[in-house]
């Protein structure tokens, strides 16, 4: 490290509150998404859809700009259970601090449309 400060994480004491997740019935689940490759055509603009399968599988459908071949990118891969991970949420409008339990970790692969050649 280069000792230099990220602004968004301060050196100050700050109050830290445990989410919802940590309840015994939790209310809200928080997971994580990696992904091989983001195409640059993929359009943020607009929403993608999430689709959990049978079991652990996971595909990700993104939409991309229009006029693009093709007009979308599919993803597919699984999730696990995280066994001891968290998420800090830092609300910089309220100053609250939120440590959030990880419920699975997504890894998702680009599909390739059928018929394509590497």
């Amino acid at each position: 490290m280069n000792g230099t400060v990220n602004p968004l994480l301060d050196r100050e004491e700050h109050c830290l509150r445990l989410g919802e997740s940590f309840e015994k019935r939790p209310r809200a689940s928080f997971h994580t998404i990696r992904y091989d490759f983001k195409p640059a055509s993929i359009d943020t603009s607009c929403e993608g859809e999430l689709q959990v399968g049978k079991g652990d599988e996971v595909t990700i459908t993104l939409p991309h700009i229009p006029g693009s071949t093709p007009p979308m990118t599919v993803f597919k891969g699984n999730k696990r259970p995280y066994q001891k991970d968290c998420v800090l949420i830092i609300n910089h409008d309220t100053g609250e601090y939120v440590l959030e339990k990880l419920s699975s970790s997504i890894q998702v692969k680009k599909t390739r449309a059928e018929g394509s050649s590497k």
